[in-house]
C-alpha cells in the first residue's frame, strides 16, 4: 500500500493548497489506492520522519519494497512513468512534458510564491507595501510568458492531459487568492479545464476534509522535540 504524508491541520487560506494534494491527485488519476499519514509539527522534527523526508516537509510517499520519495515533481514523474499514464508515448513529447513539469516548479512557482509570501506572511505593512509591486510585476511577467507559450491549445504538450498540466495548474493555485490570472483568459480557461477533472476535485476535497477534522492544537506546535 502507498502511504502519503500530509499535515493534520493548516490555516484556512492554505487548506486545499498544501502540496500533498498533488500526490493525491496523481494517484487518483492513475487509480492507485493509497492511505494518508497525517503528521504534526512534532513529527516533522522526528529523526525517523527526517529519514523519509530530509526537510521535514510534506508530502512524502512511502511504498513497501521501494525507497521513500519526496518532492512532488519527482513523485508525479515516478507515478506517471510506472503507471504508463499521464505521459505521451512519443519520446519528444515525453521530454517536453518533463521540461514543463520542472519549469512549473523552477520558473513559475517561485515568482508566484513571492506574491503569496507578501500577502499572507508579511506583518510589517510598510515593508509589504514596498515589496508587493515588485513581486507582482515579476509574477505577471511569468504568467504572460506562460500564456504566450500555451496559446489557444487545451494542453501544454500535444493533445492530451499530462503531469505537466497537473503541475502547472497546481502552481497557478498559488495566486488563486488574487485576480492576477484574469488578465490572460487562456490561462483562466486552462486552469478551470484542468481543475474540472474528478481526480483533482477528490484530492482537494479529501485534503480539506482532513484539515476540517483537526485543529491547531493537533499540530502540537508547542511540543518539544
Amino acid at each position: 500500500m502507498i502511504t502519503v504524508t500530509a499535515f493534520k491541520w493548516v490555516p484556512p487560506f492554505a487548506s486545499g493548497q498544501v502540496r500533498d494534494h498533488r500526490v493525491r491527485w496523481v494517484l487518483n488519476e492513475v487509480g492507485w489506492p493509497y492511505e494518508m499519514r497525517l503528521i504534526d509539527a512534532k513529527t516533522q522534527k522526528d529523526p525517523a520522519y527526517r529519514a523519509v523526508q530530509p526537510f521535514g516537509q510534506v508530502p512524502a510517499m512511502e511504498e513497501e519494497g521501494r525507497p521513500p520519495l519526496f518532492e512532488t515533481g519527482a513523485i508525479l514523474l515516478d507515478v506517471a512513468e510506472r503507471s504508463g499514464k499521464l505521459l505521451p508515448q512519443d519520446d519528444a513529447e515525453k521530454a517536453q512534458t518533463r521540461a514543463w513539469l520542472i519549469a512549473a516548479l523552477n520558473s513559475i512557482e517561485p515568482f508566484l510564491a513571492n506574491v503569496a509570501e507578501v500577502d499572507f506572511f508579511m506583518k510589517d505593512e510598510d515593508v509589504k507595501a514596498k515589496r508587493r509591486p515588485d513581486v507582482e510585476k515579476m509574477a505577471r511577467q511569468r504568467l504572460g510568458e506562460l500564456s504566450a507559450a500555451l496559446g489557444d491549445r487545451d494542453y501544454l504538450v500535444g493533445d492530451q492531459f499530462t503531469v505537466a498540466d497537473m503541475m502547472v495548474a497546481s502552481v497557478l493555485k498559488v495566486v488563486g487568492h488574487t485576480d492576477m490570472l484574469d488578465e490572460w483568459p487562456n490561462l483562466v480557461a486552462y486552469r478551470d479545464r484542468i481543475f474540472a477533472r474528478p481526480a483533482y476535485q477528490k484530492a482537494v476535497a479529501d485534503q480539506r476534509a482532513d484539515h476540517a477534522r483537526h485543529s491547531p492544537a493537533d499540530m502540537k506546535y508547542g511540543a518539544s522535540a
